[in-house]
């Protein structure tokens, strides 16, 4: 992964943009203190760098009808590259799954699943989830009360590096 070095125009355009995706190109120029076509073309490099991944609305699940957000902690039934590589490979065409991650600890894999009722959960364990390729056991938790969520970033802690 590289680790490519902003500057503090970059920081404005890129902290602008985690709370208002929708920004005009002005807007950001004016928020990094840049001219237009210079703002453009720093948001174009962020893009084609990667660092700028995409934009997307985001949604309140219950308000579309996702009541229950699960973590299941997922471990395999056999370890290497070619047993991982299945599972990942699979996991990634389950729409179900929000977030995946490979973690350290008692288990492989963790992941994190919003679907809209316990019968609909019951059905995406025990028919979907346990019939991916490699997956050993599973074990879930079903969240009861969502604290905190957000997406955004801390990018002024780049500063205390």
């Amino acid at each position: 992964m590289q680790n490519t070095r902003l500057d503090l125009a970059d920081i404005r355009i890129l902290d602008h943009l985690q709370d208002h995706a929708r920004a005009s190109n002005n807007e950001l120029a004016e928020v990094a203190h840049l001219s237009p076509s210079q703002c453009h073309r720093r948001v174009k490099r962020l893009e084609g760098q990667g660092i700028i991944k995409g934009y997307q609305a985001l949604l309140d699940p219950a308000m579309v009808g996702m009541e229950i957000t699960i973590f299941v902690n997922i471990s395999l039934d056999a370890h290497g590259p070619n047993p991982a590589q299945t599972f990942i490979d699979a996991i990634r065409d389950v729409p179900e799954v929000l977030e995946c991650y490979s973690v350290t600890g008692d288990t492989d894999y963790l992941i994190k699943a919003t679907l809209p009722s316990l019968n609909a959960m019951s059905q995406f364990l025990m028919h979907r989830l346990v019939q991916v390729p490699g997956v050993g056991s599973i074990k879930t938790s079903v969240v009861v009360e969502e604290i905190q969520r957000k997406s955004k970033l801390a990018l002024e802690s780049l500063a205390l590096r």
